[in-house]
């Protein structure tokens, strides 16, 4: 997609008013659906009848019985098993129910673990959208001593009816959280999710360009992208294995404003040789407030005449999400690098 984009009417589809279809709810697997076995938790064959039962009793806005539609994915799995073309399936999925059903708003019950992953990579894909997406889960399971899956789920379900503007969030213990801002903070805690970073002001939203590259990605191949975490010791040897396996590009979780070994590591060469062959390296921190600026010190001067991106404050679920979205969209070389750069749906500060 060479094509310049910037200079495009914003697509206007954010603005249609919401939507006065039922609501859509969509089971993907997790510890919300899981009961005991021999083995461990295993998914609930009748987890349908359960949420029906849940369901019977929510009202929609005007106080009458809320009308809603169920759907599941092919199979309910846990959530730790989420790969890229598994978000590229979820995101697919999501925009044939929307498709389907014009509902009011979807809520999504997901398994802890990745459901930030899903979430941020859901919201670039589906920025085209004017609907409401609010992802769920528990850490208990439903029925459960002291589960927390009835009140996340009325807590979605209230959001997705009513309360949440368009675009994806997470409802969880007592909170609804800008997907592209959250992350996992808990294994323990009811609270779960935090998003210490608040949606970054004025985003630019996507124009009618990207909000068709958006619809004309569904069904294909979602791009292989990685994560590698700076620490000491963090070899070349080690940044080309991660290259190699995702020839898309990877996220650098970075020290603080956007430093690593770039000389006792060695980074500079494989991240100069990956860029020059079109790979991405998006680099984020791993502070939880701040953004990175490469330019603050040499070391990140480095990196950025070495080829790599500065994500702004970025988290890495959501520079993971946006990156994969993004070229699975079509996007690619200079123009992958402006959009990575602009704060589109909240994303990004710097």
């Amino acid at each position: 997609m060479a094509e310049s984009r910037r200079t495009d009417p914003a697509s206007p589809a954010v603005d249609r008013p919401r939507s006065s279809g039922p609501l859509a709810v969509l089971y993907t697997g997790g510890t919300f659906g899981m009961v005991p076995s021999a083995q461990g938790l295993i998914p609930n064959p009748h987890l349908r009848e359960e949420v029906e039962g849940l369901m019977a009793d929510a009202r929609g806005a005007d106080g009458g019985p809320l009308a809603w539609v169920y759907s599941a994915t092919a199979s309910a799995v846990d959530s730790a098993e989420m790969d890229d073309e598994a978000l590229g399936r979820l995101a697919d999925q999501l925009r044939e129910i929307i498709a389907r059903h014009d509902p009011r708003g979807v809520v999504v019950i997901h398994g802890s673990d990745t459901l930030a992953y899903s979430a941020a990579f859901a919201a670039f894909a589906l920025a085209d959208l004017p609907t409401p997406i609010v992802f769920t889960g528990a850490q208990r399971p439903l029925g459960a001593e002291g589960s927390d899956a009835v009140d996340n789920l009325s807590l979605a379900v209230a959001a997705a009816d009513r309360d949440a503007p368009h675009g994806v969030h997470i409802a969880f213990g007592g909170s609804l959280l800008p997907a592209v801002r959250a992350t996992k903070r808990s294994t323990q805690s009811l609270r779960a999710f935090a998003a210490p970073r608040s949606l970054a002001e004025s985003p630019t939203g996507v124009d009618r360009l990207l909000a068709a590259a958006l619809r004309e990605a569904a069904g294909t191949p979602s791009p292989r992208t990685g994560l590698v975490k700076v620490s000491p010791g963090l070899s070349a040897a080690q940044l080309v294995a991660a290259l190699e396996e995702c020839p898309t590009g990877i996220v650098l979780e970075c020290y603080g404003s956007g430093t690593a070994p770039a000389v006792s590591g060695g980074l500079l060469g494989p991240i100069r040789t990956a860029t020059a062959r079109g790979t991405v390296v998006l680099a984020v921190t791993q502070c939880e407030d701040g953004p990175v600026v490469l330019d603050r010190y040499a070391v990140g001067s480095a990196l950025a005449d070495a080829g790599a991106i500065g994500g702004g404050d970025m988290t890495s679920e959501a520079a993971l999400g946006k990156l994969g979205a993004l070229v699975r969209a079509g996007v690619v070389g200079d123009e992958l690098g402006e959009l990575l750069a602009l704060n589109l749906i909240g994303e990004r500060r710097g």
